[in-house]
């Protein structure tokens, strides 16, 4: 998978989607999908452990600079918070990092299918965030 799929990057979206909507200080931040993960960490972290999300998170980290080169600059610190946000928040225009917050969200939650399935994933979300993600229609 070289890209992140559209249906992960909808998912993606409704979670930061969700996070804007319950968080006023975040619908002027480019920077909600990094809120997303940093809410989901302790959860996800229960589930495999807070270093086995940190190594997720890392590879997904990776995986994002792929296709947005610029997400290479950043590390994810032993707390599971990313080191260098702030500077590159600084540098990259809002749409820049709102799109990167996605590709790298959407990154993650693909990771989570393939480590723990895409029914368990969802349900996990869904729990969490109080949201409905599986496809309208």
């Amino acid at each position: 998978m070289n890209r992140a799929t559209p249906e992960l990057r909808i998912y993606a979206e409704r979670l930061i989607a969700n996070e804007v909507s319950r968080n006023a200080s975040a619908k002027s931040k480019p920077t909600a999908a990094f809120a997303v993960i940093d809410k989901l960490s302790p959860h996800f972290g229960a589930l495999m452990g807070a270093a086995g999300f940190r190594a997720l998170l890392s590879r997904a980290l990776m995986l994002a600079g792929a296709e947005v080169a610029w997400l290479g600059e950043l590390h994810v610190r032993a707390d599971g918070s990313f080191e260098d946000l702030k500077e590159l928040e600084a540098q990259a225009t809002p749409e820049e990092m709102s799109n990167a917050g996605i590709v790298l969200l959407a990154r993650l939650l693909g990771l989570l299918v393939t480590l723990i399935g895409d029914e368990l994933t969802l349900q996990l979300l869904s729990n969490i965030n109080d949201l409905q993600l599986a496809p309208e229609g």
